[in-house]
């Protein structure tokens, strides 16, 4: 019996945000029915992705509530989604994907997005059933699940997850503790005053770190128990959650002609190196025209803005893609901004008190603001980091230094 066939003039490969977004761009930019198709390992439609370390992990949203699309969008489109599909082959040259069951999906114009997956610990037992990962609404499920069965939970890694996981981990009332090998929290993003801040923070509200430590082994038979540390100390868990990066899924493309460099490359426009074929989301490692270097980027606005931008793209938009790095996060009763790329900043201006929760830092470069991070600050700080980002000018100095309000010297 022969296998089923299917032939689109745009396949998105992937059925995360990158899917969902450049779906609803394509319906708005009158793509017909019978035209787009989505590809997927997933067992769910394209969702929101940030309120699995948020609102989804706290029980306040649930899989229906954070869907991109509701489920008949697509189908009253015409799009054709195929979840739970499995794509072990690929014949660039004929413009086809087979999936692991022999099915074959044809197309004229593909998206590559399908993301990243977690790296994982080496240590001891850590394939025990109780160390968690968080990229998935599958994983954030299970660890929401266990959270309510959980009296002490071990967060390993001190960035964005294991931020947003300790906060809600505490929130429920379990004894929380950071364990990271950095000598201070986020160190790759905060500076120093900011990282005592958040440290000050977390621990008035019951989270112990542990920083320049290592899990070197996790003790338990059937689950974890306990965590051996670098340090010689124990330390008692019944629920590990772990956010230690991310590694981009491109093994299904290393036999092809696509160019593979930390994801996969591709130039202004997001296309790679093979005619017809595009990439966008956590795996794209992209030319930024603001900052004038290479980057991937794992997070929620790029996922969002890079599927906006093919679907203008494949219908006639001409322009690059240019977007400055933007990400946002929720812990405890805080939420902040940052956009930009503070490397090789020589100069950090701060507004408002590093002793209170409303404050923001502006990362100068050369006098070109290049980075900015606000919290619980007024509007116009949000409006003059981006455009001022954006703009690649001089930054003004004087009104960052001021603490007037920015918008009175418009």
């Amino acid at each position: 019996m022969p296998k089923a066939q299917y032939r689109y003039r745009h396949l998105i490969l992937g059925g995360g945000m990158v899917a969902g977004y450049a779906a609803k761009e394509f319906v708005a930019r009158g793509v017909g029915p019978g035209k787009l198709g989505i590809v997927s390992a997933d067992a769910a439609l394209p969702y929101e992705r940030p309120p699995l370390s948020k609102s989804f992990l706290a029980g306040k949203d649930t899989a229906s509530t954070i869907l991109i699309n509701p489920e008949d969008f697509y189908r009253s489109h015409g799009i054709g989604v195929h979840l739970e599909t499995r794509i072990t082959g690929l014949d660039l040259s004929r413009k086809l994907l087979i999936s692991d069951q022999g099915i074959q999906f044809s197309f004229e114009k593909l998206i590559i997005a399908t993301g990243a997956r977690p790296r994982t610990l080496d240590a001891p037992n850590a394939a025990l059933p109780n160390v968690c990962y968080l990229r998935s609404l599958a994983d954030s499920e299970r660890i929401r699940d266990a959270m309510r069965q959980a009296k002490q939970a071990l967060v390993i890694g001190s960035g964005f997850i294991g931020m947003e996981v300790a906060s809600q981990c505490a929130q429920q009332g379990l004894q929380t503790t950071m364990v990271f090998p950095e000598d201070r929290i986020w160190k790759r993003l905060f500076t120093p005053e900011m990282s005592a801040f958040f440290r000050s923070y977390y621990e008035a509200r019951g989270v112990r770190f542990i920083a320049g430590a290592q899990v070197s082994a996790f003790n338990g038979r059937e689950r974890v128990e306990s965590a051996a540390l670098s340090t010689g100390e124990i330390v008692p868990a019944d629920l590990v959650v772990a956010g230690i990066g991310a590694l981009a899924e491109t093994e299904l493309f290393q036999a092809t002609d696509i160019k593979i460099a930390d994801g996969v490359v591709v130039n202004e426009f997001l296309e790679t190196n093979v005619p017809d074929v595009y990439a966008a989301g956590d795996l794209a490692r992209y030319p930024d025209v603001l900052f004038s270097k290479e980057r991937r980027v794992e997070h929620w606005d790029n996922a969002v803005k890079q599927g906006q931008y093919l679907a203008r793209r494949l219908t006639g938009a001409p322009e690059p893609f240019s977007n400055a790095p933007y990400f946002f996060s929720d812990v405890f009763d805080l939420s902040y901004e940052y956009w930009g790329d503070q490397e090789g900043a020589d100069e950090v201006i701060y507004r408002g008190s590093l002793n209170e929760p409303s404050f923001s830092a502006w990362w100068v470069k050369g006098g070109r603001l290049v980075a900015a991070f606000v919290m619980a600050r007024p509007e116009d700080e949000r409006e003059f980091a981006q455009r001022w980002i954006a703009e690649k000018n001089d930054a003004p100095l004087a009104r960052l230094k001021n603490a007037a309000p920015l918008v009175a010297g418009r």
